[in-house]
């Protein structure tokens, strides 16, 4: 067995693979972009990497000029220190303290960089102490030298001329000596410690001073034992201050050799410090140097990376945005196809409903005269050749309606214009109609069709029974054409599912089957199944529909084949419920139409043979009418005569039939403007049905007809006034 589908499957496919071929494209593109994005923060990276170097260079500078600052200090503070010892202004002490600590903050600065700045920072320390230690000394020696210029030891002592008084006078006088005392040294300071003192200027109280009260009384005598005894004491006390200025003379020697060596030191010390800041200075100097050699080629390297990199990053930029534009371009001339094909689709589809439309009227017309003569000649006397040639003219009419059927129903189903009518029926006795129907075909072909149920036939649910038929029709008629021996049959269960009833069927056949490989494609539109034994039939459309009409019920349906062996179609659709009714129900054969009681018949149709058709069919019954070949004649007969219901065609000359009913609906006379109006048409859309019945139409007669339905179709209006409907 071959399933052949159309080429625009193939050409579908191959467009999906482009469609699909395309967002990989895009995928990669977007990846291209990510990984922009990843160089570009990597590329960031290294600009940060290059500025930090930069910012060494800047602080290498700061270093520098921070130990010049230094040395500057050193040089300020050793001005100020000089002008102090000169003249005693607090103003150039505080001054020299201030520079101190500018350069103290210098070297503070520089602690996290320099492994000599502890060493520095201790000669600093040493040079505050002993700068205070200078300034006490320097002050205690001028205060000796002012002692020494009150008491100068270079002077000539005169001796005293003896009393002539011969009483001694006494005097007191009491005189304080101060003398100082050495105490415990106090416990040394550290480095930080020792600067701070320097810098606030405190000073070490290494020293005790006391106050001792000296009393004399010198009394006066005239005697010559107490006038040696003056002399005496004379010569003690000139011999005690003697010695006195002696030692303030050796001590201000040694204050002077102290005051040599302090600043002998204070200079060793400044230029020790000054050398090794400057030092330090070339040492920072030579380590920039150093710095900025290394950085140098640092930076170069990494700025050939960096135009390597922008060279190759601007490239492939160049090369991303021409594949971008390249692809923005194609997609634009793909939206601008696929508009226009939307459009020339949109304006196709219209088309094509409006010539489906068109030619289901055109084709229904002449098939209901073929239709209706074939079946008044069948009931006429015919021979058994004459009997075999119209058995063949209504077989063929049948296929032919069947492909109308068909390519209308397929046309609505594409516009989702189908609908599904709900109205109470039974499943089981659809299935025995369906049997029925086609078990005369079935016997042709020499096998067994057979329908089986498990519920009972007055179970009633809610749907369209239209459609149910025609699904089982579809695929039972499908499995008859393919099945040359064995049977085909028809299982169905009903079975409650939440709030509804679900009907399974299962079409089984011992056919030919199917073989798995096209099993994908046997609903698709178009496709049909086609074997040396089987000549395939009909438009492709059949199990199109039916898959179609499931889905809007919203069942599903499953197909298993074996070749050789047969297939086996199985559908399920869920029902609403129906309650019993005693009235007659879809699925039930109708009652045989009794003879209407009606005197007379307006016919309007500006086809003469269906015209002639329904004529035959009337004067058949014994109903008098009257015929008019366009809308306009039949409101002139309505005006002059009376009538109980009207036929009229839609497509007529001059007026056509919406335009008659409109125009009956407003006659004056109250009983004609109600006369019941059927429109014969062969248009089925539902859009076109409802616009009949918003003219003023009571119901439709669909071409093509048989005799039983024009005569349900008067029967049931007979009598009835305008605002019936059916």
């Amino acid at each position: 067995m071959d399933l052949t589908p159309l080429q625009s499957n193939l050409r579908m496919q191959s467009g999906n693979r482009h469609l699909l071929y395309r967002y990989v494209l895009l995928a990669i593109l977007v990846l291209l972009l990510v990984g922009l994005v990843v160089i570009s923060y990597y590329k960031q990276h290294r600009f940060k990497q290059l500025n930090d170097a930069v910012m060494e260079l800047t602080d290498v500078r700061g270093e520098v000029e921070q130990i010049d600052n230094a040395i500057q200090n050193m040089y300020a503070a050793e001005n100020h220190f000089r002008l102090f010892t000169l003249t005693y202004e607090k103003e150039h002490l505080n001054q020299y303290i201030a520079a101190l600590s500018n350069a103290a903050a210098e070297l503070d600065s520089l602690e996290d960089r320099d492994r000599r700045e502890g060493n520095l920072k201790g000669l600093l320390a040493d040079k505050t102490r002993k700068t205070g230690i200078y300034i006490s000394v320097r002050s205690m020696m001028d205060s000796l030298m002012t002692i020494n210029k009150e008491w100068d030891s270079t002077r000539e002592w005169t001796i005293p001329q003896p009393a002539t008084a011969s009483l001694f006078t006494q005097q007191v006088r009491v005189d304080s000596i101060t003398s100082r005392t050495e105490t415990q040294p106090a416990k040394r300071k550290k480095l930080f410690g020792r600067i701070a003192d320097a810098i606030s200027n405190k000073e070490r109280k290494d020293t005790a001073t006391s106050s001792q009260v000296v009393k004399t009384i010198i009394s006066a005598d005239n005697s010559a034992e107490a006038e040696q005894y003056n002399r005496q004491q004379l010569k003690k006390i000139n011999e005690y201050y003697n010695e006195a200025f002696r030692r303030i003379s050796e001590g201000h020697a040694r204050l002077n050799r102290k005051e040599y060596e302090m600043v002998i030191s204070n200079d060793r010390l400044l230029k020790t410090l000054l050398s090794n800041l400057n030092l330090l200075k070339d040492e920072e100097v030579n380590a920039a140097h150093q710095k900025q050699l290394a950085l140098r080629d640092d930076i170069g390297l990494k700025l050939n990376d960096l135009n390597s990199d922008t060279l190759y990053i601007l490239l492939f930029i160049a090369g991303l945005s021409i594949a971008i534009l390249i692809l923005l371009w194609y997609n634009y001339r793909t939206g601008v196809h696929l508009n226009s094909a939307r459009h020339h689709a949109d304006h196709f589809s219209k088309l094509k409903s409006e010539f489906v439309a068109s030619m289901s009227h055109e084709i229904r017309t002449p098939l209901s005269s073929v239709i209706g003569f074939s079946e008044q000649l069948g009931k006429t006397r015919l021979d058994g050749e004459q009997s075999e040639y119209v058995d063949a003219i209504n077989l063929s009419a049948n296929m032919l309606l069947s492909v109308v059927n068909n390519v209308l129903d397929f046309s609505k189903l594409e516009e989702n214009k189908l609908t599904l009518e709900l109205k109470p029926f039974s499943p089981g006795k659809i299935l025995d109609g369906i049997t029925k129907g086609l078990s005369v075909k079935a016997a042709e072909k020499g096998i067994l069709l057979q329908t089986r149920y498990d519920f009972s036939k007055d179970t009633l649910v809610n749907g369209d029974v239209f459609r149910l038929k025609q699904i089982l029709f579809n695929l039972a008629g499908n499995a008859i054409k393919f099945t040359s021996k064995g049977g085909v049959t028809i299982d169905a269960s009903l079975r409650p599912e939440k709030e509804k009833l679900l009907l399974d069927v299962t079409v089984t056949d011992t056919g030919i089957g199917i073989e798995k490989k096209y099993l994908p494609f046997i609903f698709e539109e178009f496709t049909q199944a086609a074997s040396n034994s089987a000549k395939a039939e009909g438009t492709g459309l059949g199990l199109t529909i039916v898959k179609r009409i499931i889905d809007l019920h919203g069942g599903t349906v499953q197909v298993n084949s074996t070749p050789g062996k047969g297939s086996s179609f199985r559908f399920s659709i869920p029902y609403k419920p129906a309650a019993p009714q005693t009235a007659p129900v879809a699925g039930k054969t109708a009652p045989t139409a009794v003879m209407p009681k009606v005197s007379q018949v307006l016919l309007a149709d500006d086809n003469t043979l269906n015209r002639r058709l329904l004529e035959l069919i009337l004067k058949k019954i014994k109903v008098d009418f009257r015929s008019a070949a366009d809308g306009r004649e039949a409101l002139e007969l309505l005006e002059q005569h009376d009538f109980d219901i009207i036929l009229t065609d839609i497509q007529m000359p001059v007026m056509d039939g919406l335009a008659l009913a409109r125009h009956i609906r407003r006659l004056a006379d109250p009983k004609k403007a109600s006369l019941p109006i059927l429109a014969i048409t062969g248009n089925v859309v539902k859009e076109d049905l409802d616009t009949y019945m918003a003219a003023g139409m009571n119901g439709y007669i669909l071409k093509p007809f048989r005799e039983k339905d024009v005569l349900e179709k008067i029967t049931l209006f007979r009598g009835k006034e305008a605002n019936t409907t059916a």
